[in-house]
């Protein structure tokens, strides 16, 4: 699981609209679609994190850095 504050997600949807003339990216519509995500997903993230299954990873940052921690955070799991 990917964790970034929500602000910094809407603000990287925005500029994404932004950069690639997407209208569908409305703040509005983002909030939204991030609220039908948290609902719909949260159930499945709290069973896993109750069987100690669910790895947690700081996802703010460069593409690389998040990739590099996203590996050691499994490595670390399996390892």
């Amino acid at each position: 699981s990917l964790d970034v504050d929500p602000e910094i997600l809407i603000a990287r949807l925005l500029k994404r609209a932004e950069l690639e003339g997407r209208a569908d990216d409305t703040e509005d519509a983002i909030r939204r679609r991030m609220e039908v995500y948290t609902a719909e997903t949260e159930p499945l993230l709290a069973m896993y994190r109750e069987r100690n299954l669910l790895v947690s990873v700081d996802g703010m940052g460069e593409v690389e850095e998040v990739g590099q921690r996203i590996v050691a955070a499994l490595d670390a799991k399996v390892g």
